[in-house]
């Protein structure tokens, strides 16, 4: 019995040992090995197909080694490029890389390793297409005989140094056949970047909004910008500009002047994304004449579902601190959406 044991055991090992040189695998921190294949990490996650679990995320301050199959891109803060086999995470935050029967060298600092396996793009290949689109309809015919339309969406392209991006809403509402609301947004914006973070480019933005007199506004300008953060976890840019306004009104005189602009864009995901939060901020300043402000501002959560399927809860407030006769100073809309992105 114990000479079957001692060769089941060293069957066992055999088999183990064959599917780990077959293999990727992972060293955690508390000793634990982790067969698979590395896929990609961006931010403090790290992406590992099991063939037990699927897709998994782990902490990359969790991991004491990596050895893969085939060699993996480290892409560092400081855009650095190292393809390796071999990683391995020592303390003080050191991480040291190895070829093939050769001893381990310090290489950098672990925390300052930004990408593993970055996407094309980030390498100066290619562009990446990102958008969504979301649509709502309701109609309510009875006692009461009310339509409503919402439409908005975004597509973006992104390579190394370009980023083009464009943007409408579209609201059109009736409620016993008289129109109560119709208004749409239309925006396209260009961002060179001359490094990771920092950007300029221009933006042009069209608007209608019937009921607030508004028979379409027009703004194009320059504009320079930070990206904080971008990424599939966390988003964070702002940039500030100047831009030529003309007003086109339905009633009220037609107006033009030079205003400052600027856009905030955030999103975040949380639990392991299963929820997105995001807001959006855009607005005017006119100091060349009246000190006038309008601001649109949108704030939600993203739910997303299944196959690209996207639920979401959003609060939109449209703020003019010097509106038109019988006009609103705020204007506050709620919405329930159903989406789809990529």
């Amino acid at each position: 019995m114990k000479f079957l044991a001692r060769i089941f055991v060293l069957s066992l090992t055999g088999v183990l040992l064959s599917i780990a040189v077959k293999a990727d695998t992972l060293t955690m921190n508390d000793g634990s090995v982790l067969i698979g294949e590395v896929l990609s990490q961006e931010g403090r996650s790290l992406l590992f197909k099991t063939s037990y679990a699927g897709t998994i995320k782990i902490k990359w301050d969790q991991v004491s080694k990596i050895q893969t199959k085939k060699p993996v891109k480290l892409m560092l803060q400081n855009d650095e490029l190292i393809s390796t086999r071999y990683v391995k995470n020592i303390e003080n935050g050191i991480s040291q890389i190895k070829k093939e029967n050769e001893e381990w060298k310090t290489a950098f600092k672990t925390a300052s390793v930004a990408y593993i396996n970055p996407d094309p793009w980030r390498l100066g290949q290619g562009y990446k297409i990102s958008g969504r689109a979301n649509f709502s309809l309701k109609s309510q015919h009875g006692n009461t005989i009310k339509d409503e339309l919402e439409m908005d969406g975004l597509l973006e392209l992104r390579n190394l140094k370009e980023r083009y991006t464009f943007s409408g809403n579209l609201e059109y509402d009736t409620n016993q056949d008289s129109t109560t609301a119709d208004n749409w947004v239309f925006s396209g914006k260009y961002d060179y970047f001359v490094s990771r973070k920092r950007y300029y480019g221009v933006q042009l933005t069209l608007e209608r909004d019937k009921f607030t007199d508004l028979d379409l506004r027009t703004t194009i300008g320059p504009h320079v910008g930070h990206q904080f953060y971008e990424g599939k976890e966390l988003n964070l840019g702002m940039d500030i500009g100047v831009v030529q306004v003309d007003e086109n009104n339905i009633v009220a005189d037609d107006t033009q002047y030079l205003a400052m602009n600027w856009n905030v864009n955030y999103d975040q995901y949380f639990w392991d994304d299963t929820i997105q939060f995001y807001h959006k901020n855009y607005g005017l300043w006119d100091w060349e004449k009246s000190n006038k402000i309008t601001l649109n501002s949108w704030t939600g959560f993203r739910f997303p579902l299944r196959s690209g399927i996207v639920a979401s809860a959003e609060v939109e407030w449209e703020y003019d601190n010097k509106p038109k006769d019988n006009i609103l100073t705020l204007d506050t809309t709620y919405r329930l959406k159903l989406g789809y992105q990529w």
